[in-house]
């Protein structure tokens, strides 16, 4: 003899489940745009790689050779020439890579960071554009050491492809 609340319970059970299993979505605010340009640590050449991520976690990235200077464009934008361009590949973050990232992104306070943290002397490198829930800011670092832009380097390096790395480099620390 079966009660109607055990056989809901049966019925009910197996939606529960699936809910439960099915794959986690995005927690990337639909607006999300993210750009961040770094060293690269690869041998023999003072490479730089740009990478390009949106709000489904789809990437992109070209690593380039700077050829000893960063440029901006009008906008203080960063930007490089097609012929600088050493390669080139696209990638998909999961849905725990896309959550890792947005959460390093709230942890190291981006979008209270100060944009400009440049000085001549230093190793440190990293230009950071970020738009989210209609917010956009810039984070521009040369020379001169930042935790909370190293700590985002370093997650975003955590999600990348494993054949990619990031380089933040040795900086001044104020």
């Amino acid at each position: 003899m079966s009660s109607p609340f055990f056989k809901s319970l049966l019925l009910t059970l197996p939606i529960l489940i699936a809910g439960c299993t099915a794959n986690k979505s995005s927690t990337l605010p639909s607006d999300f745009s993210f750009i961040m340009d770094v060293r690269t640590p690869e041998m023999g050449s003072a490479s730089h790689i740009h990478i390009a991520i949106d709000a489904k976690g789809r990437g992109q990235y070209e690593v380039y050779n700077p050829q000893g200077v960063i440029q901006y464009d009008q906008n203080d934008i960063l930007t490089y020439d097609d012929d600088q361009v050493l390669r080139e590949g696209k990638f998909n973050l999961t849905p725990d890579e896309q959550e890792k990232l947005w959460t390093a992104i709230h942890q190291n306070q981006f979008f209270d960071l100060t944009e400009d943290y440049r000085m001549a002397i230093g190793h440190s490198y990293a230009f950071i554009m970020i738009e989210a829930e209609g917010k956009k800011h810039i984070v521009d670092n040369i020379g001169m050491e930042v935790p909370h832009i190293r700590a985002l380097v370093q997650a975003t390096d955590a999600v990348l492809p494993d054949d990619l790395d990031l380089e933040y480099g040795e900086g001044y620390v104020p």
